[in-house]
């Protein structure tokens, strides 16, 4: 098993692809540590490990508040000793047009998903990898870090400098044996995409459509692309966004441009 008593920490865990990859990883042998705000959701995504025969860890902590993830850490490095493998996955996102955005909107998801990698990432590194000169972590982008979603700018902009925090750790950090690099899924079928589905079918089956390999991708899928770059089967891989989004950006940015 390729994660055997790694301890592995995953932001956002408590549902969706974080889940999955927590999941995942337990199967194969990780100590899984779930990182969420939402107390109750954390404890049930503890438990789904568990019910499977993994090994999972409760964190609650706001990845946006860097004293929070200091607190989360500590907690974990007095838990664990060690942090091997780290994956940002925690983000936020509001579908607004841009000339509505307001400033409290643009803030908050700029701060959960580019600062909350960036807070996680230096406090792990700090603590555990760097001094152990070893460590991987993976950040979980999105379509929107390679190409332009409508009514999304705030989205857009958070998770193109999540490929940047990407490339600059990589850079920074392989001194210390630290890989670093990012996950960029497609359409994807989580709990969100779900109930979008249902209010408007049309849309999504449009959106669907325009998937090449077609269908969308399931949370598992992109578990199983984090698990291959947070693994020794990508050991000289490092600074590199990989889509993984059915030959979407290929074609497209997977959208039609917005029309008033």
């Amino acid at each position: 098993m390729r994660f055997t008593d790694k301890v592995v920490v995953i932001t956002g865990g408590a549902r969706g692809i974080g889940l999955a990859t927590a999941s995942l990883l337990a199967r194969e042998g990780a100590q899984t540590v779930i990182c969420d705000l939402d107390r109750t959701a954390v404890s049930a995504a503890v438990e789904t490990v568990q019910r499977e025969g993994g090994r999972a860890y409760a964190v609650v902590g706001d990845v946006s508040q860097s004293k929070s993830v200091s607190e989360n850490v500590d907690q974990i490095m007095a838990e664990f000793g060690r942090i091997d493998v780290l994956i940002n996955n925690a983000a936020t996102q509001r579908t607004v047009p841009a000339r509505e955005l307001t400033e409290e909107h643009w803030r908050r998801e700029l701060d959960v998903v580019l600062s909350g990698s960036f807070f996680w990432s230096q406090a792990v590194g700090v603590a555990s990898m760097i001094p152990r000169r070893s460590g991987v972590i993976v950040n979980v982008g999105s379509g929107a870090a390679l190409a332009a979603m409508p009514n999304s700018v705030s989205y857009v902009a958070a998770k193109h400098g999540v490929i940047g925090l990407t490339k600059a750790l990589a850079v920074d950090w392989a001194q210390y044996g630290i890989r670093v690099n990012c996950v960029c899924p497609g359409f994807t079928w989580t709990e969100l995409s779900k109930s979008i589905a249902e209010a408007n079918p049309e849309l999504m089956r449009q959106r669907v459509e325009r998937i090449p390999l077609g269908g969308g991708a399931q949370p598992d899928d992109i578990a199983q692309s984090i698990a291959f770059l947070a693994s020794e089967h990508s050991r000289e891989i490092s600074g590199i966004a990989l889509p993984v989004d059915g030959g979407t950006l290929a074609m497209s940015s997977g959208f039609s441009a917005p029309r008033d």
